[in-house]
Order: structure tokens, then sequence, then C-alpha cells
């Protein structure tokens, strides 16, 4: 399990202060979602997502003064990582090209759906598009796990408000409350995470 977002910048520089135990839990907590966002960038080649990964993972230990958990999540910050390290490592491939647009036409997909985000973050169609089911899931586990059952409850199996309520053990205008803001975080961090960011990370919807 991901530690809460306040522990994940020490978590990040004991690994990179040579914390074995660190490192592997801070690689543990991260790759599913690191690797989920890389894999459909690099034209899904296994080897040249887990080659990215691991360059993400040493640019990360490298930069630690670099994180802000006050920006957004480390996973947000991973992907905007790894967003440099794709263009570095596709650029020499010998499929660079094909890759290169490979990732340009990923990326244009995700503005079809963003509008929708906001009403249904986990529709059909969203969650049955190869495109975006990785990254459905890299945002998934960027979330507050309050976030990710109220979200499950409602979307995967479809609860009402009241079997929601009862189900996180609260009022059902608090479960409508929670549900508004988790909503609009999956929105935020799905965004930026298909979108990544040009100088530094998006802010995020911070847990209340």
């Amino acid at each position: 399990m991901s530690p809460p977002d306040p522990q994940r910048r020490e978590l990040l520089r004991n690994a990179a202060a040579g914390d074995d135990r660190a490192l592997t839990r801070f690689y543990e907590a991260e790759v599913d979602g690191l690797y989920a966002f890389v894999f459909p960038r690099v034209g899904r080649d296994r080897s040249l997502a887990e080659d990215v990964v691991q360059e993400t993972f040493l640019r990360a230990l490298g930069r630690t003064d670099d994180y802000d958990p006050e920006r957004g999540s480390l996973a947000v910050w991973l992907a905007w990582l790894a967003r440099n390290a794709i263009r570095d490592c596709v650029r020499e491939h010998r499929r660079g090209d094909r890759l290169g647009a490979t990732a340009a036409t990923y990326d244009a997909t995700m503005t079809q759906i963003f509008q929708a985000l906001d009403r249904r973050p986990l529709s059909d169609e969203l969650l049955g598009r190869a495109e975006t089911r990785d990254l459905v899931t890299a945002t998934i586990a960027a979330l507050p796990p309050r976030y990710r059952d109220a979200l499950e409850g409602k979307y995967v199996r479809e609860d009402s408000m009241v079997a929601l309520a009862a189900t996180l053990a609260i009022t059902e205008d608090a479960a409508k409350s929670l549900l508004a803001r988790a909503r609009r975080a999956f929105r935020t961090t799905f965004v930026a995470l298909a979108e990544g960011a040009d100088g530094s990370p998006p802010r995020e919807v911070a847990d209340a």
C-alpha cells in the first residue's frame, strides 16, 4: 500500500540516501502506476517501457529536492519525469519516429474524454478502451484510499448513494460530498497524468 502523501517526500529522500528498505517501499508503491502510465506511450513495447521506468526512478532519486508534495502526488511528479524520459529513450530507439507518433496519437485521444470525467469518471467507455485502461489504473492508484473506495463503489459496483454511505459508514450527505471531491480529484489526476506538465507538476485536489 502506498504511504500517505505527507510521508512520501521523506520516503523518497531516504531511498535516495541509500536506505534499502525505503528504496524497496518506494519502488513497490509506485512501480505499477508508473508502468501503466509509460506502457501505452511507448507503443506497448515492454522492454522499452521497463527501460523508461528504470530511467524515471533514477531521475527521481537524483532530484529529490524537486518533489513538492504540496503541488501534487508523487505519482504525478513521476509521470512528469517519465514524459521527459520517454522523449529521450524514444529519440535513441531504432523505431523512434514511429514511437513518437504513437505517443502523440495516444495523447490526442485524451482530449476526447476529459469533458465527461466530472459526470462519470469511470465510464464504461473509459474502462473499456485500451488507450485509457492502464491510465485509469494509474490514476486510481494515485488517489487517497477514501476516494478510491467512493469511486469504485459508485461507478464500478454501481451502489446507490444509500448503499455507498452504508459501506463507507458515513451519512448520505457526507457520501455525496465525498463522491464530489473524489470525482474532482480523479479528473485532476487523470488529466495531469495524461497531459503531463511543461515546467512543473500540476497541482492536484488535496484530500479532505
